[in-house]
């Protein structure tokens, strides 16, 4: 089912649905207004790549590597230090 966004004429809230495309709502479900309802566009997400031409996963699993790799460098450095009691 698909999911739509409907803002709330009365209330000004906004909420998610599931539903058929042939249905439409027509009661908001905070307020309990009838017939209030505005169907908002939702727009498919899409995935852009950056300025190097890396895809957005891309860049995370760098990153995450990065980072690993950081933090064996400051868990060696703890381990070879010597601390006062």
């Amino acid at each position: 089912m698909p999911k739509y966004l409907y803002e709330c004429e009365v209330c000004t809230e906004r909420f998610s649905a599931y539903h058929l495309m042939s249905e439409t709502l027509k009661t908001c479900e905070k307020c309990d207004a009838k017939d209030c309802l505005k169907k908002l566009p939702l727009f498919p997400i899409n995935v852009k790549k950056d300025k190097k031409g890396q895809k957005v996963g891309e860049v995370v699993k760098q990153h995450i590597k990065d980072a690993k790799e950081e933090l064996k460098i400051e868990k060696k450095d703890l381990t070879t230090k010597e601390y006062e009691k």
